[in-house]
């Protein structure tokens, strides 16, 4: 590409090169600085010419200005990079003006004309429209602990629990203790305060209150609410 293009009146005539550039990006390069310089040393003012001193720091900030778009585009490079595996929430708003939100794990990051994107079960997304991002271990605490909240609003009112009902209670008391502390401090006072309930009145129709009572107590250690009693193991 020719270092001089055709200028007019002191302004630079686009040709069909200069113009297709500036389609396909909208950062000025060294080719598009120097041909501005150009014109700027042919249409400068004679009398009051610019000096070397002046050249050189203009060509200084256009070299400080491209290393500051270099590096801000490593770093978004970075940041996408550092999503994979990571549990995200996208939000996306259709032509309509709808908004949706899509969730998942991102499998892969792809950059395409500049732009990063992050694959969000199967599709791409631009890394702007990543809305949240959550830890992998947070988000499995919070869909187990959902869950339990969720089996604990199926069963009826502790007052009217029935021995049908005790197959229920003791899956519920398995899925229970198979959480983690961590999980556990993610249940709803409400869903843990009936589920107290439930397991005492089960041991009520079944004739083990004394055992329940005990176990009642051992479960309270193991919650978020008493992180007191972990934190001295």
């Amino acid at each position: 590409m020719a270092l001089i293009q055709p200028v007019e009146n002191g302004t630079i005539v686009e040709t069909e090169t200069t113009t297709s550039k500036s389609e396909n990006t909208n950062e000025m390069g060294y080719d598009q600085f120097l041909q501005l310089l150009c014109a700027e040393m042919q249409y400068q003012d004679p009398l009051e010419p610019t000096t070397n001193t002046e050249y050189v720091a203009q060509l200084a900030t256009f070299s400080q200005m491209e290393s500051t778009l270099a590096m801000q585009s490593t770093i978004e490079s970075s940041n996408a990079n550092s999503l994979v595996g990571q549990y995200v929430i996208i939000k996306t708003t259709s032509a309509t003006g709808a908004t949706y939100m899509t969730e998942g794990f991102v499998d892969y990051v792809q950059k395409e004309n500049g732009e990063q994107y992050v694959c969000v079960n199967g599709s791409l997304y631009a890394l702007s429209d990543v809305y949240q991002v959550a830890d992998p271990e947070y988000m499995e605490a919070q869909l187990v602990a959902n869950a339990f909240n969720t089996q604990v609003a199926k069963l009826p009112d502790p007052s009217q629990l029935t021995l049908a009902d005790k197959t229920d209670v003791e899956n519920l008391t398995q899925v229970y203790e198979a959480m983690s502390s961590y999980q556990k401090s993610f249940i709803t006072e409400e869903a843990l305060s009936k589920y107290k309930e439930l397991i005492a009145r089960m041991a009520e129709l079944t004739g083990n209150s004394s055992s329940s009572s005990s176990d009642t107590t051992d479960s309270d250690t193991t919650t978020g609410e008493t992180g007191s009693t972990d934190s001295t193991n």
